[in-house]
């Protein structure tokens, strides 16, 4: 039997929720010769450990797809700047709080004091009532399908049972109600989830692709991935170094704000220490790399973070723990 292990990391789409993790997990694990699976929601990535002799990425991809989720060919990393992100996300949120305040307001007051649903469901042919529920719920009625095939129940399929419920004894006002709160939820979940991907995109957003070289005598521009220790790394004014290393030529200003947090610039002279993300101002450098890629300061910076993200507390996990039962007891 094969020891051997790889890492392999496969961006997802269609997280939304705790749930959604916990479902693709043990998906993923459910294969053959898959030793650990950690699939980060904030990142839109899984991170897996396994035998490259017995499981491979295709069989890993057709496992998330059967589950219900996509495989992107690359992760997005397309976001607004920070200070933008924080406005949208303030006004967003703001937004559908006056809209929940207003809308349960309008049905208790209007829609219940006032007999409003009544006298809707009664001028409203009831057919019309159920086309208009059933376009409106499509996208969540789908989805309580898709997990119900899976084997899978949901808040949404007790929601949805309600709303089956109210069709059922002619109250497809009510069910309309149901099915808004519903489609609001999600939204609202997408939201707080979205703002958390955004912060994790904007933080590795800041490490360099690319690197420049030199290599039997010759300078030449490689993707990180390929920066190997040992190599000689050349960072001219202006750019941001894409390894962590010492300089072994050349002189320059660096900020390293990105590390440190330190607002002024450092000076960076042979035999000193830079790291990557950081950025050079004024002069050039020739580093001799000793870390790349994840295991930079900077790389294991995001690793924290995604971590952090993926680590459950103990209290979350009681409740993941009550709701696989809850949820079906129900």
């Amino acid at each position: 039997m094969s020891t051997e292990r790889e890492t392999l990391e496969l961006p997802i789409g269609g997280m939304d929720c705790a749930s959604c993790v916990t479902s693709l997990e043990k998906a993923i694990r459910g294969l053959p010769g898959v030793w650990s699976v950690e699939v980060l929601l904030g990142a839109e990535k899984a991170v897996v450990q396994l035998d490259p002799a017995r499981v491979g990425r295709e069989e890993i991809r057709k496992a998330i797809r059967q589950a219900g989720y996509t495989v992107p060919e690359a992760p997005s990393h397309q976001g607004e700047p920070p200070v933008a992100a924080r406005i949208n996300f303030s006004r967003s949120l703001l937004t559908v709080l006056g809209l929940v305040f207003g809308t349960v307001l309008f049905v208790v007051v209007i829609g219940e004091w006032l007999g409003l649903f009544k006298a809707v469901t009664r001028w409203v042919p009831f057919p019309v009532g159920l086309a208009l529920v059933l376009a409106f719920g499509y996208p969540i009625f789908r989805g309580v399908v898709q997990a119900t095939l899976r084997r899978k129940v949901t808040s949404h399929t007790l929601m949805s049972v309600g709303v089956l419920a109210a069709l059922v004894i002619g109250q497809w006002a009510t069910a309309a109600v149901v099915v808004f709160f519903m489609r609001l939820g999600d939204y609202v979940e997408k939201l707080t989830a979205g703002n958390a991907r955004k912060a994790v995109r904007q933080l590795t957003q800041q490490a360099p692709q690319k690197a420049r070289v030199l290599r039997n005598g010759l300078e030449m521009e490689l993707s990180v991935g390929e920066v190997v220790p040992g190599d000689i790394v050349v960072v001219r004014p202006g750019e941001a170094i894409p390894i962590d290393g010492e300089v072994v030529a050349g002189q320059a200003t660096v900020d390293q704000a990105a590390i440190t947090g330190e607002s002024m610039p450092v000076e960076a002279v042979p035999g000193s220490r830079v790291y990557a993300a950081t950025l050079t101002q004024l002069g050039a450098l020739k580093i001799k790399a000793t870390q790349v890629g994840r295991d930079t300061t900077f790389g294991r910076i995001i690793k924290l973070v995604e971590e952090a993200e993926a680590n459950r507390g103990e209290m979350q996990r009681m409740a993941d723990r009550f709701s696989g039962y809850f949820l079906p007891a129900v």
